[in-house]
């Protein structure tokens, strides 16, 4: 009897942690604007949150692209992991690696990018995104 409960038991909560972090997969996916970053105003600046097999995979309108895995700590829902800027010489970001956290705050996404210029120097970017405001569809009175 205490095997199969403590069989029951482990079966039921990996399928609870499996579900949340399923669910904090699909709070972070889909379309987010920069609405705020300590690097520069940028109106037209996007990333875009897709999951692929047990990562998600984040791309930005403006060179970057990153690989990151969700986590929970108590209420705070965040993902972590690598990213790397495009190659664009002539840049200060090209081609720089960095780690990169986001944290999910009610209905912003809170990003931290730490990049490393490869000679022990580092740069902190902070940005802030929402989902953008929907369209509604055109209609003739």
């Amino acid at each position: 009897m205490g095997l199969i409960f403590k069989l029951i038991s482990v079966a039921f909560f990996t399928l609870v942690f499996s579900w949340e972090v399923r669910s904090e997969e699909a709070l972070l996916s889909g379309r987010w604007q920069q609405i705020s970053s300590d690097a520069g105003s940028c109106a037209t600046c996007f990333i875009g949150i897709v999951k692929q097999g047990t990562v998600l995979i984040v791309s930005a309108n403006n060179g970057w692209s990153a690989t990151v895995q969700t986590g929970r700590n108590g209420p705070a829902r965040f993902a972590s992991g690598q990213g790397r800027w495009k190659m664009r010489p002539g840049t200060i970001y090209s081609n720089r690696v960095f780690d990169v956290v986001f944290a999910l705050r009610g209905e912003q996404l809170a990003m931290v990018m730490v990049v490393d210029f490869g000679n022990g120097s580092k740069r902190t970017v902070r940005a802030v995104f929402a989902r953008p405001a929907q369209k509604l569809p055109m209609t003739k009175a």
